[in-house]
């Protein structure tokens, strides 16, 4: 007969209920779920145990294909993907993470690092990964080394903003 799954489950359906009820993800649910159905004799093909689950036919076989081949365990086992790449290699960053650690030779800007990347590792990055690597990633600030200036500089406009308000307050009067 067509659909039908000739498969050997070893595990109770005492065993699958209770793997059940402790599945964390909705795929883990859906696996041990058609193992448990397949168990209990409630569906007698795979085309019948996609349409319970609602998934492909070709998922259902590839995950009892997988059962027979790697186990319970091994049916379960969520695979990683490896992820995008990050956009500064780890030497290089690790390049970048000492320079900006090190208070006497430090950048004064974020086009600066992107400068620095491309002269001295090579790295072609843009201005916003470079931004999101430093700030977000290695938790960085940028250390401006004229703070005293700009402190300077600041304190200058707040007297000079305070001398305007004194001097349109005494208009007024």
């Amino acid at each position: 007969m067509a659909g039908v799954y000739k498969i050997e489950i070893t595990e109770t359906a005492l065993e699958l209920k209770k793997l059940l009820n402790h599945q964390k993800t909705a795929s883990g649910f859906q696996k041990i779920q058609a193992l448990y159905l397949l168990k209990i004799g409630q569906v007698g093909t795979v085309t019948e145990l996609a349409v319970i689950l609602a998934v492909n036919r070709i998922t259902v076989q590839r995950w009892l294909k997988q059962y027979r081949r790697e186990g319970i365990q091994g049916l379960l086992q969520v695979k990683q993907n490896g992820g995008r790449k990050p956009a500064i290699p780890a030497e290089a960053r690790a390049q970048l993470e000492k320079r900006l650690n090190d208070p006497d030779n430090s950048f004064e800007s974020y086009g600066e690092i992107q400068t620095w990347l491309q002269e001295e590792c090579n790295v072609n990055v843009s201005y916003k990964a470079i931004y999101a690597t430093v700030r977000y990633q290695l938790k960085s600030k940028l250390i401006k080394n004229n703070i005293k200036i700009n402190e300077e500089e600041r304190s200058n406009e707040k007297e000079e903003r305070t001398k305007k308000k004194e001097g349109v307050n005494t208009e007024i009067s």
